[in-house]
């Protein structure tokens, strides 16, 4: 082991030191990033569409049947249409409140 290390010049250290940097970038990057989106949408800031109550949101499917469907036991086809369509509901008053 020793001499791997005897035996290394100084262009191996350079890589080796660029190899060693992409997670500290990595990690670095990811930082920035929630910062930015912290900033950008602080907690506790609730939007309101003009003082305008929205209409009470009626999904397809139940609590339940959510519930069956993250721990795996939900796989009829039309609960997977249930379910996309619950989403797109809800991606719709999310658009809806910006």
């Amino acid at each position: 082991m020793d001499a791997l290390w005897s035996n290394m010049t100084p262009p191996d250290w350079i890589a080796l030191g660029f190899v060693a940097m992409v997670p500290v970038l990595m990690v670095v990057a990811i930082h920035l990033i929630r910062a930015e989106l912290h900033r950008a949408h602080p907690r506790g800031r609730v939007r309101s569409s003009g003082g305008a109550a929205q209409p009470p949101l009626h999904l397809k499917t139940t609590k339940a049947q959510r519930e069956q469907w993250r721990m795996g036991k939900q796989r009829h086809p039309r609960a997977i249409v249930d379910l996309t369509d619950d989403i797109e509901t809800l991606l719709k008053r999310i658009g809806a409140g910006h």
